[in-house]
């Protein structure tokens, strides 16, 4: 994790450099630093996105699966026990990694742990002229200091609402409404609460930095999803 962080620390020095010598005055609205930190996201966001067509591949192998988990689900309706086991091996037999879908949020959670760090300890991991980074400009619009928490919460809300949307949008992708059962519907609605609830709280203690990360990370998250929802059913309409 401490190799992450010092990586993701230069990498965020090196973008807050290029932009300082390319540019001769900084935007008021909008600082370098916050700049740094939208672009760091966008060009994370976009290094992963081998990750998420290989999602895609696989949402869309679900909904190619559809008209046999619906048998499955007709013939063993009484039988959920047997209805799991039948549907792993059908998923085995076919090269569906259920697990897939779950790779791009522990990447995202592994980078979030990470930047908090950095966030934490700038002179550690970024800027490392203490002095420099002490009289730097870190506003974002409304927020006068990212390096600070946000006390009027907007952002902690704004962050909320686009961790919510973000679940939801994803339960909207045809191939896992196929898959989900009563269960895991239920586990899905707790979690589209719980996270959103989480973060909520979470940017009551969180630098304003590490939360305009995550609002950002959210938003480019809520464009692939609806981008893969749409591929997803096209392909669905298409098999029937």
């Amino acid at each position: 994790m401490e190799a992450i962080r010092k990586l993701l620390g230069m990498f965020l020095r090196f973008i807050y450099d290029v932009l300082a010598s390319t540019f001769s005055a900084e935007p008021e609205s909008i600082s370098f630093f916050a700049l740094s930190i939208i672009i760091a996201t966008i060009i994370l966001k976009l290094v992963m996105v081998p990750v998420t067509v290989s999602q895609v591949r696989n949402q869309k192998k679900m909904a190619e699966l559809q008209p046999e988990l619906e048998k499955l689900q007709k013939k063993y309706k009484h039988d959920e026990k047997t209805l799991m086991v039948k549907q792993q091996q059908l998923y085995k037999d076919s090269n569906y990694n259920m697990l897939s879908g779950c790779l791009p949020m522990i990447v995202q959670l592994v980078i979030l742990m990470a930047f908090y760090r950095v966030f934490w300890e700038p002179a550690k991991y970024a800027f490392t002229d203490a002095k420099m980074f002490a009289e730097m400009n870190k506003n974002f619009f409304f927020i006068q200091n990212l390096e600070v928490v946000d006390k009027s919460m907007i952002l902690g809300i704004i962050a909320a609402v686009t961790t919510f949307l973000t679940s939801y949008i994803t339960t909207k992708n045809p191939a896992q409404q196929t898959v989900q059962n009563q269960q895991s519907q239920s586990m899905m609605s707790g979690m589209m609460v719980m996270m959103p609830l989480m973060i909520l709280w979470m940017s009551r203690t969180m630098q304003a930095a590490l939360v305009l990360y995550w609002t950002i990370s959210n938003i480019f998250a809520i464009i692939q999803q609806l981008i893969s929802n749409y591929i997803v059913a096209k392909n669905m309409e298409e098999t029937k």
